[in-house]
């Protein structure tokens, strides 16, 4: 390839359709790679001879009046021609470039190019598999690649440019098996981009690399198994010089950390006096190396702390890093470890012998592709390193390649890792799950996000699930036993009659309860379901039986619940008894009966969380709600049955407690009055044996973080007035969707929404959707609940002004919180008492403080809402807030100013 000359190209231009002949180019860029180098650029502004519209301009910074005077593209058109002709044309998504270039060509009578083309958007898919994004300017990130300008495409073309080196590299240290491997799978990638793994494997000598291993066909990164190492016992400074002393040029912290790591390490040290301890964090300090400093001056050899956060703090995790800063520190050998699921981590036999099918899905031939060039580096094997939601249907492939038996190759070294790690973080649902096996050699246990903590243990006691859940996992069974497009289940056991039998036993049970399943919705919509019961929501309609003729309903059909689980659990010991023979099988056959065996695990999933679930919950003496949910046109085919507890008791005292003493729950965002029952509640602790630390923030944020409210506040500004001042990224709090879809109405016809980039929560996707359409460089007005501002800030996205719109703070969207707020009211009804506080309240602290830490401390805050400051719980929600962050009235003239600035 020493002598190819590779074109990166981009362009900027008037419009993205291609089947607009109004569009056209305004700036060509073009940067040229040979031999992994940059030999030499082009950069062109072109007169469109059109009017470029002002979200373009916006967005590129390209005015009529910077292409006044630069040539049209029929002027440029031959000398572009020129330099791309018998080059091969590259561009972060080619699919939209080269054809865009050709149709100017053709539009000023030019000849077209004919250039092969590749795509770096896929082959950075493929090459780099664990990238959480892949936009041009997320990857430039990244890879830390200087790019000034986005949407200028002289910088676009730079960084593309030097992406495409790294990918190049990437690919040339790829073993040679592995990219003949993906030219057999012969996934669909645009345009010529095949063509250049073709070309390597062509001129590809066979190496061996010794950091490399075969496993079933497979080229594996080799893993090293860690060996256990003891722990000599340490005396913990306790003064804060010492500690300066020790962290000097690798941990900074200050005298509050100080505080928070002695009492931590004093609550412990005297295992006789010590409590559980309630720890409020802010954006301030390094909590993670604050607790695991103390922790680990009290580790003896064997024993663990076990953190456990919400399952997004996993796939951004510092500990692994604030761990190797305490190596730096202290003698001992700290070692951390992530550990999932075991489902989360490949089967590389499932994943070898799925190769051997050809799939009529591009997504999982691509999938596939992916997945071999990601063995030859990962050290673990979890399959959430490629950043797929496991449960999108897209991805169904990952799940079918999961390690169900706990017995791979990569279930092996962790099980070693696990015994030989000092630090252990896992997800709430992993530790609530798993509890007891995580609590031998009494180790110490921290809960990071603690508030969530009590959803997950209520997960286990709800149901959730669509009626047409029931025939579509039927369906899949189904497919997998009759398809005619390829070798079916009953094809491969067709010579057996033993095998064949059980087989058929299995299509007989799962069909008996798919039609019991049925008939139980059915009998549920006649006895319950009427038209004129329904109650509109703004996504549809809602339906809440009465709890109590539910239960007398679902307590009645006592033996068709228990058939129905009977049945399932026949089904799971026939297919445990087939698993037995499948060695026996030929690659293709296996990887059939991999997927059909984990349909019937799916199937199973559902009865058991769902089904029979809901039976079980009628046995329980707790406050419960229940609801049917459908779709605007009232398609009860397409609803969902919803319920459960309405919140926790004696579930994590009677398990998690039980198993774990003296625990550190840490949040940012907890009721932390002295008055108020709510926290402890909710996570079932006593005050007796429960000390709360709430630590002021020590920077003075009354100069930097604005707090505004309209002074007449008798008539709040219209959002799209006070919108059409945004000069960054807006968040509009509320917790309604119904008022989420007035506000978009409320932008749809102003220049607001031409000017902006409007994203509503529920409308236009999910929260990971949103999160991921937020436009770097452009204003943006996020609409949605404090679930989507806490996922912002995460991700590490910048929020510039908060916007606390109308808020009833006795309405929700979600059943189980509006079943709360109605149950403890009625319990305790003086809302001055500190055990009704609503849970709004505690959403908009928890989104003040996001706006605090995303804006760099420089957040401005406007309540809309009078009756959230100057209601029964606005003194409540000023004492959770940093006491130097003081509302302050302004009139409106004064309020737009203050948005113009910030």
């Amino acid at each position: 390839m020493s002598k190819t000359i590779f074109s990166v190209v981009d362009i900027e231009t008037t419009g993205s359709s291609q089947s607009n002949d109004t569009n056209r180019i305004i700036q060509f860029s073009c940067t040229f790679i040979q031999n992994a180098k940059i030999i030499g650029s082009f950069n062109s502004f072109i007169n469109p001879e059109i009017n470029i519209p002002t979200e373009i301009t916006k967005l590129t910074g390209i005015s009529n009046q910077t292409v006044v005077n630069a040539p049209t593209f029929a002027e440029v058109a031959n000398k572009i021609y020129e330099l791309l002709e018998g080059t091969i044309f590259v561009a972060h998504n080619v699919n939209f470039d080269f054809p865009f270039l050709n149709l100017e060509f053709q539009r000023v009578n030019h000849k077209e190019l004919h250039n092969k083309a590749i795509d770096t958007v896929t082959l950075s898919q493929l090459l780099l598999p664990t990238e959480p994004s892949y936009k041009l300017t997320d990857l430039s990130k990244s890879l830390n690649i200087v790019h000034e300008h986005p949407h200028s495409s002289s910088s676009d073309a730079l960084a593309t440019a030097k992406i495409l080196i790294i990918l190049l590299h990437q690919l040339d240290n790829l073993p040679k098996k592995t990219i003949k491997q993906i030219l057999d799978i012969n996934p669909s990638l645009p345009m010529n981009t095949l063509d250049l793994f073709k070309y390597v494997y062509s001129n590809k000598k066979n190496e061996d690399n010794p950091k490399m291993i075969n496993i079933k066909d497979l080229k594996i990164r080799k893993i090293k198994y860690k060996s256990s190492s003891s722990f000599e016992e340490l005396k913990y400074p306790n003064n804060k010089r010492k500690k300066e002393k020790m962290f000097k040029g690798i941990v900074e912290f200050n005298e509050t950390e100080n505080k928070l790591m002695n009492s931590i390490y004093g609550n412990y040290h005297s295992q006789n006096d010590s409590t559980n301890t309630i720890i409020e964090t802010s954006g301030d300090f390094n909590y993670d190396f604050s607790y695991l400093f103390p922790l680990s001056y009290l580790l003896t050899n064997n024993q663990k702390i076990v953190v456990a956060a919400d399952k997004e703090f996993l796939s951004n995790s510092s500990i692994v890093q604030q761990v190797n800063k305490l190596n730096k520190i202290i003698p001992n050998d700290v070692r951390s470890l992530i550990v999932r699921s075991v489902s989360d981590y490949i089967d590389i036999d499932k994943f070898s012998d799925s190769l051997k099918v050809k799939s009529n899905s591009k997504n999982t031939q691509f999938l596939k592709c992916k997945i071999l060039i990601w063995l030859t580096f990962t050290k673990t094997g979890d399959i959430r390193e490629l950043k797929l939601d496991k449960d999108n249907n897209q991805n169904y492939f990952l799940n079918v390649v999961s390690d169900e038996q706990n017995h791979g190759y990569y279930i092996k070294k962790l099980s070693n890792d696990f015994k030989n790690a000092n630090v252990v973080l896992v997800s709430h649902e992993y530790l609530l799950s798993n509890y007891s096996d995580l609590s031998e050699d009494n180790p110490y246990l921290v809960i990071k996000d603690a508030r969530k903590l009590n959803k997950h243990a209520l997960d286990e006691y709800r149901v959730d699930f669509k009626f047409s859940d029931n025939k579509i996992i039927s369906n899949h069974l189904t497919n997998l036993l009759y398809q005619s497009h390829n070798r079916n289940v009953y094809d491969i056991f067709t010579k057996s009659k033993k095998h064949y039998s059980l087989i058929k036993k299995i299509e007989n049970l799962f069909t008996k309860n798919c039609t019991q399943i049925e008939e139980l919705q059915d009998e549920f919509l006649y006895y319950f379901y009427s038209k004129s019961k329904l109650e509109k929501i703004v996504d549809g309609f809602i339906l809440k039986p009465d709890t109590e003729k539910l239960e007398e309903f679902i307590k009645s059909k006592k033996s068709l619940f228990n058939l129905i689980s009977r049945n399932n659990q026949i089904i799971l010991d026939i297919a445990d008894d087939l698993k037995r023979s499948i060695n026996h099988f030929t690659g293709q056959d296996k990887a059939i009966l991999y997927a059909f065996f984990d349909q019937i695990n799916e199937f199973s999933k559902f009865i058991e969380n769902n089904v029979y679930r809901l039976f079980k919950l009628m046995s329980y003496n707790q406050e419960r709600t229940f609801a049917f949910v459908t779709n605007d046109d009232k398609d009860i085919n397409n609803g969902r049955f919803i319920g459960g507890f309405i919140r926790n008791t004696n579930i994590l005292s009677n398990g998690l407690y039980q198993k774990f003493k003296n625990i550190v729950f840490m949040d940012s965002s907890i009721y932390s009055s002295k008055r108020s029952q709510y926290f402890y509640d909710e996570l079932e602790l006593n005050r007796s044996n429960t000390r709360m630390i709430k630590f002021e923030d020590e920077l003075d944020l009354s100069d930097s973080v604005n707090l505004i409210l309209d002074e007449s506040l008798q008539i709040p500004m219209k959002v799209n007035k006070l919108m059409k001042y945004n000069n960054g990224n807006s968040f509009i709090l509320t917790n309604s969707k119904k008022r989420s879809k007035d506000i978009l109405k409320s932008l749809r016809d102003t220049d607001v929404y031409d000017e902006n980039v409007i994203l509503i929560q529920d409308f236009i996707g999910n929260n990971d959707k949103i999160v991921k359409k937020i436009v770097n460089d452009s204003k943006n007005i996020i609409i949605g609940n404090n679930e989507l501002m806490d996922l912002i800030c995460q991700k590490g996205k910048k929020i510039d002004n908060l916007v606390i719109d109308s808020f009833p703070l006795n309405e929700f969207d979600d059943v189980y919180l509006q079943a709360q707020y109605d149950l403890i009211n009625s319990q305790h009804g003086n809302p001055n008492d500190g055990l009704s506080i609503p849970l709004s309240i505690l959403s908009i602290k928890d989104a003040i403080k996001d706006v605090i830490k995303t804006s760099n401390r420089k957040a401005l805050i406007y309540f809309r809402d009078k009756e959230v400051i100057d209601g029964p719980y606005g003194n409540n929600l000023i004492d959770l807030l940093p006491n130097h962050i003081k509302p302050e009235y302004l009139e409106k003239r004064k309020i737009i100013e203050k948005f113009k600035k910030n």
